[in-house]
């Protein structure tokens, strides 16, 4: 594996977290939380805090390991399991979201094309990156969120004006209980989706730098409740619920002084770029689960990649048939997919590593105490 930029590191945390929110978890939130849902996107993004120290604690105390090869060097056999626990919801997660990709294409840009051809026309591109090394993903990556920000920017400017701030009172009109279920799924959809990130071990990243990935996190976040708060100033809460894509629907509003106008398809694809990147992650990760566990040759990775996308490919367009058979996966099975593979095993993997080092401690303080 040879080295990422810190820079092209973090800028996969914003595809990262920015993936899926408005094509699924917005929708949810509006449904369960109305007009509150920018409070449950920011208790969210601070319970997202808790798995983000936990990455980074790994990180540091153990700079050469990913969380892979740190699961079996701790855990042993059991750590195997876990290994292949979370290759098949690697498989899994990138299924539905590679499902929310073709979906939201078909549905935004190509409605009168088969979701066959727009499946293949994705899985050719993901699957040729996805062989490539993490560096390669991470310049990628750094390219398109360039591109990502302008875009940002631009919608930022173009909706300056439209916006009334009394769509989104009263405040806390739902139930606390609600708003906390609310942040619940944005954690699981949403920000413990830098789970992926620990593939990539700290001494393969150049000059890296816990400060500038937790910023970058609470920037994305940011923007999160900056979408939630005017997607709802500008439609209110019952107009919102009526879009099935509420946060791109407001693109068609943005016009910068009167010369952009109507460009809400060129806007929207920021969108994809988020989807693309998160999906190459994830095969990237299962690629090497299934190195690891299986110990396949070097020239053997393309045929595992093809393998997989092959998989993800069929799979997608075959279990679901229907968009509200997907929609009910990811309102109920996905997010507790999610929670299993991106917060509960790397907290396994987290206590048994301070047992680790507290062990340690204890042998290096006798051998110390002995002499």
């Amino acid at each position: 594996m040879k080295k990422i930029d810190s820079l092209e590191y973090s800028t996969l945390i914003w595809f990262l977290i920015r993936a899926c929110f408005a094509e699924v978890t917005f929708t949810n939130l509006l449904y369960i939380v109305k007009q509150d849902s920018w409070i449950s996107v920011v208790i969210g993004s601070i319970l997202g805090l808790i798995p983000l120290a936990i990455f980074e604690y790994l990180k540091q105390k153990y700079p050469n390991e990913t969380l892979i090869t740190l699961n079996e060097k701790i855990l042993g056999k059991f750590g195997k399991i876990l290994n292949f626990i979370i290759l098949i919801g690697c498989l899994i997660i990138s299924t539905c979201i590679f499902w929310i990709l073709v979906h939201f294409a078909n549905s935004l840009f190509l409605y009168k094309t088969s979701i066959w051809i727009i499946s293949l026309a994705f899985i050719i591109p993901i699957g040729y990156a996805s062989s490539k090394d993490i560096h390669v993903i991470g310049k990628i990556s750094l390219m398109l969120f360039y591109i990502s920000i302008l875009f940002s920017i631009i919608i930022t400017i173009g909706l300056t004006g439209s916006t009334d701030i009394s769509n989104v009172k009263p405040i806390l009109e739902s139930r606390l209980g609600k708003t906390f279920i609310g942040s619940l799924i944005f954690v699981a959809l949403n920000t413990s989706k830098i789970f992926f990130l620990s593939i990539i071990p700290k001494n393969k990243i150049i000059n890296y730098s816990s400060k500038k990935s937790i910023l970058l996190y609470i920037f994305t976040c940011l923007t999160l409740v900056q979408i939630t708060i005017t997607t709802t100033c500008i439609f209110g809460i019952d107009l919102s619920t009526l879009y099935e894509y509420p946060a791109f629907q407001i693109l068609k509003r943005v016009n910068i002084l009167g010369v952009l106008d109507r460009i809400e398809s060129i806007l929207s694809i920021e969108a994809l770029f988020s989807l693309f990147i998160q999906i190459i992650i994830i095969i990237y990760y299962a690629k090497e689960i299934i190195n690891s566990l299986f110990l396949p040759k070097e020239k053997t990775n393309k045929y595992v990649i093809t393998s997989i996308c092959l998989l993800i490919f069929i799979i997608s367009n075959i279990v679901f048939l229907t968009h509200e058979s997907g929609e009910k996966f990811f309102n109920s099975k996905l997010i507790y997919i999610m929670y299993i593979v991106c917060i509960f095993i790397p907290i396994i993997t987290f206590v048994k590593s301070l047992k680790e080092i507290k062990i340690i401690k204890n042998k290096h303080y006798n051998t110390s105490y002995n002499c």
